[in-house]
């Protein structure tokens, strides 16, 4: 028979009947206590250690609720076989790739976080939390009303997009709407993106399990009678300023992908419109969404890049008959954005705060890019560049492209090259650079300018 004194510490902070169950179910699982052994009753053993009845009860109700013990009526207790684990005696420990720490990095997703409105940003904050306790609750699986109102008139002036507050989704990032935008269609649907382009939507695109189809581009940007080779049915594109070549696309271009995708039914333009509020055109392009008021384009963006990359706050624009199908596959799910966050940025947006922001970071940005253009043409490599006119990096084109990749590799400088970005293999090297600038400082440019491209070349 099994001797069930137990020492308990009436000292300690955890609760008598916790140290009762614990020192039960180490005894079950290490096979000292035997299967099917019964265990004292709850008169006797309460009565054996000097303790409530409740508390040998509580005991007892717990191993029983977690499979310790067999409650038999009118019977008692006993003790059930449990199979414990066989664990390593040392722990697997997975190890973090460290981030990589350069002298100066070109980073295509950089911004210039000094210039975030930190004031402002606090103080609509901390009266969006005083005067809105409701937005404690849940809000609308499409995002508040308030900020959806406010892009829609946002996106009206600034972009010439055709849509009301009911048409726009918010979600945390790009990638959340994307994996959505997957869940609206079948396996069966071809997606077609821009090759080179952006290597995440195609991540995304293939763990969702669709099919991806990869278009070359043209002097004008992604082209028409590739894609309709392609076999796709929708196109991912980026318009204001592809990524990465920095291809402007003309409204000739984006008249003929709209015709495109008019012949069929089943044929969307997904626009993503990213970095589009960074144009340094007297005139930028209206979006495709608002040519003719399409009902064939997916509107996507961001504000990670205009406030900040942590900002996680994205949405889209859905044409009228996706809208339908989204609301009835979707409309249980719940906002991925803090509603404090909404409402502040609606506020943020609102009350001009924003179109003051964007010209404050636009004359940032412009400096920024001026300077990097300076030091490409002052390099002692032969360069061309492009790519100047819009977005927030240049590609720099020159037949010593891998010299220049290389030396600054050697100086700890990070350049990328156009290469990279291509989904498919190339028989020759594009002898391009891809050089970010939005989350360089001038301290950076005159490194890159001083160590890599100026002098011993």
């Amino acid at each position: 028979m099994y001797n069930f004194t137990i020492e308990l510490d009436q000292n300690s902070k955890k609760p008598l009947y916790t140290q009762i169950y614990e020192h039960i179910a180490d005894e079950i699982r290490n096979g000292r206590l035997e299967e099917n052994e019964r265990v004292p009753s709850k008169k006797a053993l309460s009565a054996h250690l000097g303790v409530s009845v409740n508390t040998v009860e509580t005991a007892y109700e717990i191993l029983a609720q977690e499979g310790y013990l067999r409650p038999v009526p009118r019977s008692g207790y006993y003790a059930r076989r449990v199979i414990a684990p066989q664990l390593s005696s040392t722990p697997t420990v997975f190890e973090e790739k460290p981030t990589e720490s350069f002298a100066a990095d070109f980073r295509t997703a950089g911004a210039d976080v000094s210039s975030f409105p930190y004031s402002t940003w606090i103080k609509l904050s901390k009266e969006v939390m005083y005067q809105n306790p409701e937005l404690l609750n849940h809000g609308g699986f499409k995002g508040d009303i308030e900020l959806r109102d406010s892009i829609a008139k946002y996106l009206r002036e600034f972009r010439g997009v055709h849509c009301s507050a009911s048409q726009i989704i918010t979600g945390a990032g790009m990638e959340y709407l994307v994996m959505l935008l997957c869940g609206l269609s079948g396996s069966e649907r071809v997606f077609a993106i821009e090759n080179p382009g952006y290597g995440k939507i195609d991540l995304i695109l293939k763990n969702s399990g669709r099919k991806v189809r990869y278009v070359p581009l043209d002097e004008k940007g992604i082209s028409v009678k590739e894609l309709e080779r392609s076999g796709a049915d929708t196109v991912y594109i980026t318009p204001s300023h592809q990524f990465p070549s920095g291809t402007v696309m003309p409204i000739d271009r984006r008249e003929e992908l709209l015709r495109w995708a008019d012949e069929k039914p089943e044929r969307y333009i997904i626009e993503d419109d990213i970095n589009c509020e960074f144009c340094f055109l007297k005139r930028p392009h209206t979006a495709v969404q608002g040519i003719y008021g399409s009902k064939k384009v997916i509107y996507l963006n961001t504000f990670s890049r205009v406030l900040a990359p942590s900002v996680r706050i994205a949405y889209m624009v859905l044409p009228p008959l996706l809208l339908r199908l989204f609301e009835k596959k979707f409309s249980r799910y719940a906002s991925t954005v803090p509603r404090f966050e909404q409402r502040t940025l609606a506020r943020f947006i609102s009350e001009n705060y924003l179109s003051r922001h964007l010209n404050r970071v636009k004359n940032i940005y412009r400096k920024r890019r001026d300077t990097l253009i300076e030091a490409a043409l002052s390099s002692d490599y032969p360069i061309e560049i492009s790519g100047e006119k819009a977005g927030l990096h240049l590609v720099l084109k020159s037949p010593r492209a891998s010299e220049i990749l290389k030396k600054a590799a050697e100086n700890n400088i990070k350049l990328y090259s156009l290469d990279d970005y291509y989904f498919t293999p190339r028989e020759n090297p594009s002898n391009a650079i891809v050089a970010g600038y939005a989350g360089t400082t001038p301290e950076d440019i005159a490194l890159l300018r001083s160590r890599v491209l100026c002098g011993n070349a």
